[in-house]
């Protein structure tokens, strides 16, 4: 199993804020797909802090999304530098959530 060496989610407020850094790859969505499933189980919405957020590929997108179709009210994003607004809107799910600068 692959391990994040570079990156990482820090699950606050009992599930209901996500603080992530670093690079938020496929190892790091592996290594944190527990967490976020208990996160989810009890939040109709989340908030995500991508300010410290260096690089993401489609491991972290996959985790944004998940947030996106468990939650009811659309997550809020925070501090999405350049390259990951970049990469939601190539992927085409910017109306997933709400970004705030």
């Amino acid at each position: 199993m692959p391990q994040p060496t570079t990156g990482g989610i820090r699950i606050e407020r009992d599930g209901a804020h996500w603080v992530m850094w670093g690079e938020v790859d496929a190892a790091v969505a592996e290594a944190t797909d527990p967490a976020v499933a208990t996160a989810l189980s009890r939040h109709t919405t989340v908030s995500l802090d991508l300010s410290d957020v260096t690089f993401m590929d489609s491991g972290g997108l996959r985790l944004l999304y998940l947030a996106a179709a468990s939650c009811e009210e659309r997550p809020r994003i925070v501090g999405a530098r350049e390259n990951v607004r970049d990469l939601l809107e190539l992927a085409n799910v910017t109306e997933l959530f709400v970004l705030d600068a």
